[in-house]
């Protein structure tokens, strides 16, 4: 059964349990879903196309920098200003695929052009850093457009990266992990409510949401990796703790979707999590990946589930590399862990298969 029966069945459930009174226009249903599944495909197909127009756009910059433009600051910035504006009006204006993929690129390349324009005018790199984050905010509540919602998205969280780097300020990039947790969670868990707010988000919930998953895994690639974060280990458990917090929260939700109501299972469930987050107390990118991993698979999210386990892969294997253990002992840490989760396992697949029965 395909997707399109699947709500046609649904529908017809719920007018079985509402009785008459239930009234639903179904053919409008059926037509927004396909409209949101065409607006899914179409945003990857632009993500791919959006890059193949960025890397023209490089190559159009080191043509421009061959006829020397870079000598003169004030053309820099014009020519800057001119390309995010035109590529605003575009973007705004048209609806088609070349056009954003026009567009979106001229944007890119605006904001570089812009960039080096205050840079060799010897701007403080904190306000030129504030700057283009501004043009990122304007841009998102001015263009309706997924594509260049989600790059604003991306411009802002590293936009709040440059900052704390360019000031040292590195124990608040677990500020900026908490923040973007918190935001994650509260877009994947209320979505009907998003969707349905006057904020009009339809078109750009799905790159909102994807481009804040982004976000959390640079502040996580952060903790994980520290050529340019250098911060003190003993200060992590700031980050994952909140993190642990809300990942107990997911899986309490997660307990009464299975309609787990046996308060003996609910406290092996919350035992075996403890001791399965535990470790990562020090490992804010392992926990934080977990998070991604749990809310996916919460809404059926599958794009981000991937990303998901392709980080805390990387991530587990980053921390065992990292660890200032013995190699036996790293093998016993790993070999504990695997028991652990092999447990967990096996234990949701009983609890769960039992549920199923009765």
């Amino acid at each position: 059964m395909g997707k399109l029966e699947d709500i046609q069945q649904h529908l017809k459930n719920i007018k079985s349990l509402e009785g008459n009174s239930f009234e639903y226009d179904e053919k409008a249903i059926l037509q927004e879903y396909e409209k949101r599944g065409g607006e899914k495909s179409s945003f990857i197909i632009k993500a791919l196309s959006i890059f193949g127009g960025f890397l023209a756009s490089i190559a159009f910059l080191g043509f421009l920098l061959i006829l020397g433009l870079y000598n003169s600051e004030t053309t820099l910035l014009l020519v800057g200003v001119g390309l995010i504006i035109a590529s605003i009006v575009l973007v705004k204006k048209y609806d088609k695929l070349i056009i954003d993929t026009f567009g979106i690129s001229l944007y890119i390349l605006g904001l570089i052009l812009f960039i080096f324009g205050l840079s060799n005018l010897e701007i403080h790199e904190d306000v030129v850093t504030l700057l283009v984050m501004g043009i990122a905010f304007f841009s998102l509540f001015l263009v309706q457009n997924p594509i260049l919602s989600f790059f604003s998205i991306l411009i802002l969280s590293g936009g709040l990266l440059t900052l704390i780097i360019s000031n040292d300020a590195y124990s608040l990039i677990h500020l900026y992990i908490n923040l973007h947790a918190f935001a994650l969670t509260y877009m994947f868990l209320n979505e009907s409510s998003m969707l349905t707010s006057e904020l009009k988000l339809i078109k750009l919930y799905d790159p909102l949401r994807i481009a804040l998953v982004f976000s959390l895994l640079f502040g996580l690639a952060a903790t994980a990796k520290h050529e340019f974060f250098i911060m003190s280990q003993a200060y992590f458990w700031m980050s994952s703790l909140v993190i642990i917090l809300i990942l107990l929260y997911v899986v309490n939700l997660l307990l009464k979707t299975f309609e787990v109501d046996s308060p003996k299972t609910k406290l092996w469930v919350y035992l075996l999590s403890g001791l399965t987050l535990l470790p990562t107390l020090f490992a804010p990118a392992i926990s934080g990946a977990l998070l991604i991993v749990l809310l996916s698979f919460k809404v059926n999210y599958k794009t981000s589930l991937t990303i998901g386990i392709i980080a805390l892969v990387f991530f587990v294997i980053l921390y065992y590399y990292d660890l200032n253990f013995t190699l036996l002992t790293k093998s016993i840490i790993l070999f504990s862990s695997g028991l652990v989760f092999l447990f967990f396992y096996v234990f949701l697949t009983k609890k769960l298969k039992s549920n199923e029965k009765v």
